[in-house]
């Protein structure tokens, strides 16, 4: 006669001297079953990657991109701890959209980006939580998913959170959101009828075609804006502070503060790059993605501790105007080679000038901005070296060059033979990092 599991709420098993994780469950998933379901919950959370990462740039309000920068870092590390675990089950992941997701991304990023917010809180990321807390793992059988799971719950419920705090849940009728409904349904808002974004040409295997992102970034109405260059001394606002070093600070801080059309870069770079991309490449994405809306949000608190109105200054947007006119791999390497790399300089120096001042606060957020830009460079490079199509950083380098000069004369910003005879700092003085 072959053994029976005890009932979990019998003596026997509620006497075991050790931690309910060590407690067998009573229907647990065998590792067959589990695998596909883990290829499942991946493959939904690159969905909301997606979902997110175009999001960052349709929805204008700045506390939405700040949240967007962490939460695709936040997502991608939640899906790279259930691939390895695929892995380890012996399994391959998923990353393609399905029709019946290739769908639903295509109606979500057709909501009007005022009521966007809040679908993606109640369709995306709720529909993840109760994915993962349906999930049948075994905690004593099959603990490493256990594991992941609890981690990745505790993840996404922060994120919503993080949504809950910055007020992109709010109802229409103005009413806050309180702690009770951080971790419940936010009631989704119907989506008014608007014209749908062309979806690329279709796969040739027979999967779905990826809805079309947007090609440029919106902007928040506190904001006015400029697009001809990322030189602020040539903006209309421009006022000189009396003082270098205090017109480069100022000079700094905005460009900082601008660095909204980073977070939209990389945010589209993830986006195009989900199915063909190495998980290292995308885990790096997202990270600078986060790091991007970290410097944004750096620049705009140290604007606001000099008694500044931020927003009273002008954001440049040429970045974004070109670089979400590539594709993924092209707007990557721009904002690598042509923008990072020119940045380490000034703000090495304006970290040293400031530390000579005693002013410790700006020497601190320039050193810490200075140590992540010097690790993007030094990553994205490898990175674009061993994975970019073209086969090598200088093809790819070459053929960037071309297309933004290309950009450039179609905007009416320069002409390609002006823009070719720049050298680098004057791409990065012309469209920023």
């Amino acid at each position: 006669m072959s053994p029976t599991v005890a009932d979990s709420s019998s003596p026997t098993m509620r006497d075991l001297p050790w931690p309910r994780r060590f407690t067998l469950g009573s229907e647990p998933a065998d590792a067959e079953r589990m695998r596909e379901l883990l290829r499942d919950l991946g493959a939904e959370v690159w969905a909301c990657v997606r979902a997110l990462a175009a999001s960052t740039l349709d929805v204008p309000q700045l506390e939405f991109k700040l949240v967007a920068g962490e939460a695709l870092f936040t997502l991608v590390e939640v899906v790279t701890g259930i691939e390895d675990r695929i892995a380890e089950l012996g399994g391959e992941p998923r990353r393609q959209l399905d029709h019946a997701s290739a769908d639903r991304l295509a109606a979500a990023l057709r909501v009007p980006s005022a009521q966007r917010t809040r679908v993606l809180a109640a369709e995306w990321l709720q529909r993840l939580v109760g994915e993962l807390r349906a999930l049948p793992c075994d905690p004593l059988l099959d603990g490493p998913t256990e594991r992941v799971r609890r981690r990745a719950l505790r993840d996404i419920v922060e994120i919503l959170e993080w949504f809950d705090e910055a007020g992109l849940t709010v109802p229409p009728d103005g009413a806050t959101a309180t702690a009770a409904t951080r971790t419940q349904p936010v009631p989704a808002p119907k989506a008014q009828p608007v014209p749908a974004p062309k979806a690329r040409p279709a796969i040739s295997d027979g999967r779905p075609a990826l809805p079309a992102r947007p090609g440029t970034g919106a902007r928040d109405d506190r904001f006015t804006t400029f697009e001809h260059t990322r030189d602020y001394r040539k903006a209309a606002d421009w006022q000189s502070s009396g003082t270098a070093y205090e017109d480069d600070l100022v000079e700094l801080l905005r460009i900082n503060r601008d660095e909204i059309d980073a977070i939209e870069t990389f945010a589209l770079a993830l986006y195009d790059l989900v199915d063909e991309a190495p998980l290292e490449v995308l885990r790096h994405l997202a990270r600078l993605a986060w790091d991007e809306a970290r410097h944004t949000a750096i620049g705009h608190a140290l604007l606001a501790a000099r008694g500044e109105d931020p927003f009273r200054f002008q954001c440049s947007m040429i970045g974004i105007k070109v670089r979400g006119a590539m594709d993924g791999w092209g707007a990557w390497t721009q904002i690598t080679l042509f923008g990072e790399l020119g940045i380490v300089g000034p703000m090495r120096r304006i970290e040293r000038a400031a530390k000579e001042r005693g002013d410790v606060l700006t020497a601190a957020a320039f050193g810490y901005i200075c140590r992540d830009e010097t690790m993007h460079l030094r990553s994205s490079r490898d990175l674009i070296t061993r994975h970019h199509p073209a086969g090598s950083l200088a093809a790819a380098e070459a053929i960037t060059r071309q297309r933004a000069g290309a950009l450039l004369a179609q905007f009416g910003i320069l002409s390609e033979e002006q823009y070719q005879a720049l050298d680098n700092r004057q791409i990065f003085e012309l469209l920023g990092e």
